[in-house]
C-alpha cells in the first residue's frame, strides 16, 4: 500500500504505528445530532482488543483512508478468524475524544516476520462519540477543574480505559487545577474555556461550580480538549483551550440541575439567544 501522509481536515484517522482497539461483529445505526455525528454500535463477537496499524492506503485527493493493514487482534477463545466481510471498527482516543472508524475484514495474511495481519477496508467516515442526552444551554459561570491523580481510586473498568490511553504518563505535565469558565451547561456536563495547556481526552477530573448559590462538586472526565483557533503562539493572544467535560454520574445532581438548566433555556429564548 502507498504510504501517503494525508489527513482529514476535521477528525484525524489512524496512521502507521498508531495503537488502536478493534471491535469485531458490530450491529450499527448512524445518528446525527446537531453539529456532532455519532456512530452507535453494539459488539456482537468481541470488543476493544489491542492492535497496531501496519500500513494505510490513502485517497490522494481527499486525504481520507481507504484501507488498512493491522496486526491481527487476538480474542479470548479464538479458534478461527471471523469470515470475510465481517463488520469491524477501529477505536482510538484523540484530543477531541474517542473516535471510531468502521471497517470491513477483507482477509488475513502473514507478514515477513510471521506476524498475523488483517486487511480491512474503510466503510465509513471517522466519527467522534458525542452523546447529547441532555438539554444544553449557554451559561457563563466560573468553574474549577481539579486534575485527579488518584487513578487507583477509579472504578476498575474506567481505570483500565484511562491507563490504556496513557493518562498516567502525562499527569506530571499538567497543573493541579484549572481556573475555567463554563460557557455551556447541561445536567450531563460542561463546555469550558481555560488557559493552556490542552487536557488529554479521558483525563479524570473533579469539577466544582456554583449556580444560584448552590455548589456542585462532582467527578468528571475530558471528552475532548483543543486550542481555540486564533489564540496561542504566533497570534499575539493568550492561548485559550476549549474542553468538553462529561460528568461521571449525571444522576448525582440531575434533579437539581435540570430545572435550573430549563429555566436558563427559557430566559435565553425570551431574549432571542436560542
Amino acid at each position: 500500500m502507498a504510504k501517503v501522509k494525508l489527513m482529514s481536515p476535521r477528525l484525524p484517522a489512524p496512521e502507521v504505528n498508531d495503537l488502536v482497539r478493534v471491535t469485531v461483529g458490530w450491529v450499527s445505526s448512524d445518528d446525527v445530532d446537531g453539529d456532532f455525528e455519532e456512530l452507535d454500535r453494539k459488539p456482537a463477537l468481541a470488543s476493544e482488543v489491542a492492535s497496531r496499524v501496519e500500513d494505510v492506503s490513502w485517497d490522494r485527493k481527499t486525504g481520507r483512508p481507504l484501507a488498512y493493514i493491522i496486526a491481527a487482534p487476538w480474542f479470548a477463545g479464538d479458534i478461527e478468524q471471523p469470515p470475510t466481510g465481517t463488520a469491524c471498527a477501529l477505536q482510538w482516543p484523540t484530543a477531541r475524544g474517542l473516535c471510531t472508524l468502521p471497517v470491513e475484514l477483507l482477509a488475513e495474511d502473514t507478514g515477513p516476520a510471521g506476524l498475523r495481519l488483517w486487511r480491512v477496508k474503510v466503510t465509513g467516515p471517522v466519527r467522534r462519540h458525542e452523546r447529547r442526552r441532555y438539554v444544553r444551554v449557554p451559561w457563563s459561570l466560573p468553574a474549577e477543574l481539579m486534575v485527579r491523580r488518584d487513578l487507583e481510586a477509579l472504578p476498575a473498568e474506567r481505570r483500565a480505559v484511562v491507563e490504556r490511553a496513557g493518562i498516567r504518563k502525562v499527569l506530571e505535565e499538567l497543573p493541579e487545577f484549572y481556573e475555567a469558565t463554563a460557557v455551556n451547561v447541561s445536567e450531563g456536563g460542561l463546555l469550558c474555556v481555560s488557559p493552556a495547556p490542552v487536557m488529554p481526552a479521558l483525563l479524570p477530573l473533579m469539577v466544582r461550580f456554583t449556580i444560584e448559590q448552590t455548589c456542585f462538586e462532582t467527578a468528571a472526565s475530558i471528552v475532548w480538549s483543543v486550542l481555540r483557533e486564533g489564540t496561542g503562539a504566533g497570534t499575539g493572544k493568550p492561548a485559550v483551550v476549549e474542553s468538553a467535560i462529561s460528568f461521571d454520574d449525571p444522576g448525582k445532581y440531575g434533579e437539581v440541575l435540570r430545572p435550573l438548566v430549563f429555566q436558563a433555556q427559557l430566559r435565553s429564548r425570551r431574549i432571542g439567544l436560542l
